[in-house]
């Protein structure tokens, strides 16, 4: 029961609930700042200090990561910088509700040396009138597509966040 609660924490943040059927943040801003090697991740249920799954991080040539599960499941993940050391995680190759389409999902990383604390951003909690100001197209509660947003690091310093509800760390 753990591992699955952890498996789907992690799911959350990588299916995010903003997303886009394009990449929002251009290669020119990809930065590193996660090392490469092994994570284990801890979510917000089971033993805070233990583990329940791990994850394989990758650097790739183009300056992103490969996040591969412990089944061999492979997400590329760019890192964009933000307020406040914060960064954004554009994750490629992620499913769109009631499509056969895959797309890009986000979510908030705050990275401290080994570790790194993932907060899921929720499109239902945030102003939703800011929202369409802004260009997101609310599909729902829990999915809102920025396609159509002009600044993407803006859009994303200016969020509300929930506190981290995963982190990752490495071995």
């Amino acid at each position: 029961m753990i591992r699955m609660t952890a498996a789907f924490a992690f799911a959350l943040l990588l299916t995010g609930c903003f997303i886009s059927d394009r990449p929002m943040f251009s290669a020119a801003s990809t930065v590193q700042p996660l090392q490469a090697g092994r994570y284990g991740l801890v979510g917000e249920y089971g033993d805070p200090n233990k583990p329940s799954e791990y994850m394989e991080v990758k650097l790739r040539p183009d300056g992103g990561y490969d996040f591969i599960n412990e089944k061999g499941a492979v997400n590329p993940v760019t890192f964009h910088p933000i307020r406040g050391g914060l960064h954004v995680a554009q994750v490629g190759l992620v499913p769109q509700r009631g499509t056969d389409k895959k797309g890009y999902g986000y979510a908030i990383f705050q990275i401290d040396g080994r570790q790194a604390r993932v907060h899921v951003v929720e499109c239902g909690k945030q102003d939703s009138r800011k929202l369409i100001a802004a260009g997101v197209v609310i599909r729902g509660e829990y999915e809102c597509a920025i396609d159509a947003i002009a600044d993407p690091a803006a859009f994303f310093s200016g969020l509300q966040y929930n506190e981290p509800a995963t982190r990752m760390m490495r071995e």
